[in-house]
């Protein structure tokens, strides 16, 4: 149901955000390419389908007071919609829900037998059967080249259109994440102790090393030069793709759940630690490099569950496992708290490709979308 509280008690959140209990553990949230819509991803294996567009906008509820000159932003007078949730579980929490084309979204059925596709607004359609084995990974490439999975040591990129195999492929090992690099023309493939980095069109391979740590999540840096694992057992895989070497950064206080890359700030960030953590580009601390590290916003007693850079600011937002979700400037100690911690943990935060709305999940099942003013961060 929304949530509503009453005009006296509204904060900066009440009145830019729109917020929903959707029932289940929020694991991830993602929006298309175009920026629409924002794929939920629940805990019990239902998606939810966030829009964007806004009727009541706080662009639009803005008003200036004539007598100080200050801005303010007037309540919501109607109630929100309801976002589109499927009624049944339709995905696999560990594989999670991946762009598609500028509008859509690619996922894996629960039993990991069967690739689906997802329209902006939540209409869904099975791509192909690629059984019996389960899948276990899931990337797309950009437009609608092919959606890639992985089945333990075999990896297969399908037409998102027909479900025809396009290209099959075994790297040698197993496969338990998947990457697509920023230019589009690389998979990067992580298994227990190795990596692998494929040609997108031919799934030749290009590189690989051995590589420790329970990945969770994989990145690529914005150049292509590095991919970075966030591990569960609190550290960060470093991988220099074309040296063909790994490192790690070790003892984290808590598993490393989430990293990103700031593009304006040249800055890697991360979670797991009591604040953000991060490392200036292009040298990240590898070998007997030090790398030079980045302090942003204030040390404190409490967990950084998730972290998400802004794609046209040198800003982060951070959510912190007592539910606090702050915009932190990067490399600076001032924060701006979006979200008040109420012991509801963020679970997952998400940028718009455009910057002016931020997804938030927690752990307690609150899918929120908050959009900024377009004066705010000026």
């Amino acid at each position: 149901m929304t949530q509503h509280v009453s005009p006296q008690s509204l904060s900066l959140f009440d009145l830019i955000a729109r917020s929903w209990d959707l029932g289940a553990p929020v694991r991830a949230v993602r929006f298309n390419v175009v920026g629409g819509s924002v794929a939920v991803t629940l805990g019990d294996g239902r998606l939810a389908f966030l829009q964007t567009k806004d009727g009541e906008t706080p662009e639009s509820r803005m008003r200036t007071e004539l007598d100080t000159g200050r801005m303010t932003i007037r309540p919501r007078e109607k109630p929100l919609p309801m976002p589109l949730v499927t009624e049944a579980p339709v995905t696999g929490c560990e594989t999670g829900i991946a762009t598609l084309a500028q509008q859509g979204f690619a996922f894996v059925s629960p039993d990991g037998t069967e690739i689906w596709r997802a329209t902006a607004r939540g209409q869904t359609v099975r791509v192909a059967k690629v059984g019996p084995e389960p899948v276990t990974a899931l990337a797309t490439l950009p437009e609608k080249r092919g959606i890639v999975v992985a089945q333990g040591t075999r990896l297969i990129v399908v037409s998102p259109e027909d479900g025809r195999t396009l290209a099959t492929a075994e790297p040698g090992h197993a496969v338990q994440r998947l990457a697509v690099s920023p230019e589009g023309t690389r998979i990067a493939c992580w298994g227990p102790g190795r990596v692998s980095v494929l040609d997108a069109e031919t799934l030749a391979q290009r590189a690989g090393t051995s590589a420790e740590g329970e990945v969770s999540d994989l990145v690529w840096s914005p150049d292509g030069r590095w991919l970075v694992g966030s591990c569960r057992d609190k550290a960060l895989l470093l991988v220099d793709v074309p040296a063909a070497r790994a490192d790690c950064i070790v003892d984290f206080p808590a598993p490393v759940t989430v990293s990103d890359f700031s593009r304006k700030a040249g800055v890697l960030v991360a979670a797991g630690a009591f604040r953000v953590v991060g490392w200036r580009l292009p040298d990240l601390p590898f070998g007997d490099h030090e790398g030079e590290p980045i302090e942003t916003g204030k040390p404190g007693l409490t967990i950084v569950e998730t972290v998400a850079a802004h794609p046209h600011r040198d800003l982060c937002a951070v959510g912190y496992a007592n539910g606090l979700v702050t915009l932190c400037q990067i490399g600076q100690r001032a924060e701006m708290m979006l979200r008040e911690g109420n012991g509801d943990p963020a679970t997952a935060l998400a940028w718009s490709p455009d910057g002016a709305h931020l997804a938030i999940g927690t752990a307690g099942g609150t899918a929120a979308l908050a959009t900024f003013p377009k004066h705010m961060f000026k």
